[in-house]
């Protein structure tokens, strides 16, 4: 069996955060590491960093806690960060997806909803509700948020990279593109970053964002 994901609660509700643990210990693959209720008990679990997931709440007592998500995500890119909050998203999403953050659900979804996300940034997926990806990526692809610079980094893409960012466009899991492209899973991982670091960006959404505005889809890029 492999070894449980590891989670850290960063919220600053205390009845929430001891809610969230008993909730997680219900599940075998999921264990809770660490808890934290203010901004700097959660820069305290960083220095520790032997975490998988952070859910963390984005108002701890009236402090940004994104900042907080994308400090870990700048230290340690291959951990997940799922946002857990009753705020309205506003640009917030926006500037969540910039830094790398690949979850987010409200305070009114449900345990099994939240412990999908968990699993599913564990293991490189995007979990946020569709209506709010729309957004994010119309957001993205119309901003400067997605500079010239950075659709010009497409034609630093190898073949395989751009096929693989073809494939990421048409919202393709890694799993699905390695079976697609006969590889595995790790090697998508690898290309995926290599995409990211030659588009100057922090997450996939990003990446599909300037993959859209440059026109680079699925059935103009793959070669089967």
């Amino acid at each position: 069996m492999p070894a449980p994901i590891r989670v850290v609660v960063v919220d600053d509700h205390e009845v929430f955060v001891d809610a969230l643990v008993v909730c997680l210990a219900d599940y075998e693959d999921l264990t809770v590491v660490g808890t934290a209720t203010t901004l700097e008990g959660g820069e305290a679990l960083l220095e520790q960093g032997s975490f998988d997931v952070m859910v963390l709440d984005l108002d701890l007592a009236g402090v940004d806690g994104l900042p907080l998500a994308v400090e870990a995500l700048q230290r340690r890119p291959d951990v997940g960060v799922v946002i857990v909050t009753g705020l309205e998203s506003g640009n917030q999403i926006v500037e969540a997806v910039q830094g790398g953050v690949r979850g987010w659900v409200t305070k009114t979804a449900t345990p099994d909803e939240l412990v999908e996300a968990v699993r599913g940034v564990a293991h490189g997926e995007t979990r946020i509700p569709a209506d709010l990806l729309a957004g994010v990526l119309v957001s993205l692809s119309r901003g400067q948020r997605a500079p010239l610079e950075h659709v010009q980094g497409i034609g630093e893409l190898t073949t395989r990279e751009l096929e693989v960012l073809a494939c990421l466009a048409e919202g393709m899991s890694r799993t699905e593109i390695g079976e697609l492209l006969h590889v595995s899973p790790n090697t998508v991982r690898t290309h995926i970053q290599s995409i990211l670091h030659k588009l100057k960006v922090h997450s996939a959404l990003a990446a599909v964002a300037i993959a859209r505005r440059a026109g680079v889809t699925g059935p103009t890029v793959l070669t089967g």
